[in-house]
């Protein structure tokens, strides 16, 4: 089953793929630290996943990385 991510939380779960660090990836989006880090709690909840590994193996076995 395809978990449904937001537009921006699957953004970020590419960016985190492509191994960008929450400053990376806020600097990258114009956001602030703190809301890359609520984005990727929300991420972690929603593919029950613990860590960015896991939802990297996720984006790559879901095909994410590659749209």
């Amino acid at each position: 089953m395809l978990i449904k991510l937001t537009e921006r939380e699957t953004q970020i779960l590419k960016l985190i793929a492509s191994g960008l660090t929450n400053k990376a990836i806020a600097r990258h989006l114009l956001i602030t630290e703190s809301t890359v880090e609520n984005h990727i709690h929300n991420i972690y909840k929603k593919l029950d996943t613990d860590n960015r590994a896991q939802a990297t193996a996720y984006a790559f076995l879901t095909g994410i990385m590659a749209s």
